[in-house]
């Protein structure tokens, strides 16, 4: 076993699967694999979608990470961003039947372009910008997105947008854009629609359209605490996939008014024992942490000392708490009845639960339970 490691749990994973299909029966789910799976494992997590039936696809960021998905999944794909303007790489997508997303004028005339050269099909979906200003097709491009609806060289599959704001209680701007896209689907009644995200989704009942991409919530998070509350309206219980685990290495004893670390920001007020951990930020632990983060050992809670270093970690043992080298530190996950969830460090570190399990170096071990 390594001394840093990652642990998957499978029946979670596919018990959120079963929350959403319960909620949404009509929709095709779609669960969105990229930047490693949302910190999880991408080669773990596809293991265990490849034969679940209630997965009708799959979504990623880039092609890049298409073409890596491809490898290992018999599934459809679809890429919900952006992809290089790499004619081996597009053609490689036309073979795989990858999704293409059109988003700006530039992607549309590419691909229009290099469909027309191959005499050749490419499947696309067409990406609307209705009020998140970030990618896709504004009011003012009607005209454009009419002439690649009817370009004889795509097959269109659906067209699609993304909220902005559906984590908040609030939900009037939501809706607006969701009356935006709604006035394509009159247009095209022919192609799926889709816009919900986790939250959306949960929250949004209208947004359950012909597919849902299944993100945060797929892996047992809830998108915000009003995600959460309105999830559980609905008696929708999602459990955590994911636990971060490492070993102590040492354990040294330290005098009062010794200190721990780089800059000696931690300085001892009493006789106390440090613990010190092999898990640093270069794996993914927020460095904000520092002298104020938690970890559990034994079923204790103990503080983090001194600063975070690139590959190790120090931490205060309980008063009171057997330890010894060897012995199992959760960073995320349960020691014994406590729990220390992703969303606890996040509140701690002053981000969220997406970044704290996104940034966990891709190179720690990930453990199917």
């Amino acid at each position: 076993m390594p001394l840093t490691f990652i642990e998957i749990n499978s029946r979670n994973l596919q018990h959120n699967l079963r929350q959403f299909k319960n909620i949404a029966p009509q929709s095709e789910l779609w669960p969105v694999v990229k930047s490693n799976a949302y910190g999880h494992g991408l080669l773990e997590v596809l293991s265990l979608l490849n034969d679940n039936s209630d997965v009708a696809g799959l979504a990623c960021v880039n092609l890049d990470e298409a073409l890596q998905i491809a490898k290992s999944s018999q599934h459809k794909i679809m890429v919900l961003s952006y992809f290089d303007f790499d004619e081996l790489k597009i053609k490689q997508a036309i073979e795989q039947k990858i999704i293409l997303p059109v988003y700006s004028s530039e992607s549309f005339r590419y691909l229009q372009s290099l469909a027309l050269e191959l005499h050749t099909q490419i499947e696309v979906m067409v990406k609307i910008d209705s009020g998140t200003n970030r990618l896709g097709f504004k009011a003012e491009d009607e005209a454009l997105v009419a002439e690649i609806m009817s370009e004889e060289n795509f097959l269109v599959h659906s067209l699609y947008t993304h909220f902005a704001e559906s984590e908040i209680a609030n939900l009037d701007f939501s809706q607006e854009q969701l009356k935006y896209l709604k006035n394509y689907q009159a247009k095209y009644p022919r192609v799926k629609f889709h816009s919900a995200c986790s939250a959306a989704a949960i929250a949004i009942p209208e947004a359950r359209q012909d597919i849902v991409r299944l993100g945060l919530a797929l892996y047992g998070l809830w998108p915000s605490t009003a995600t959460q509350e309105s999830g559980q309206k609905q008696a929708m219980d999602l459990r955590p996939v994911l636990s971060l685990k490492t070993k102590i290495i040492q354990i040294k004893k330290i005098k009062a008014q010794e200190s721990v670390g780089y800059n000696r920001t931690f300085v001892a007020n009493e006789d106390c024992s440090i613990a010190i951990l092999p898990m640093g930020y270069y794996e993914g632990w927020p460095r904000i942490l520092s002298n104020k983060g938690s970890v559990l050992i034994n079923g204790q809670l103990c503080q983090i000392v001194g600063n975070i270093c690139m590959n190790l970690t120090m931490v205060r043992l309980a008063k009171g708490l057997e330890a010894k080298v060897g012995d199992e530190v959760v960073l995320i996950g349960y020691s014994g009845m406590e729990y220390l969830s992703a969303d606890q460090q996040a509140s701690e570190a002053k981000t969220i639960s997406y970044e704290i399990v996104t940034r966990l170096n891709a190179d720690i071990p990930r453990i199917i339970i």
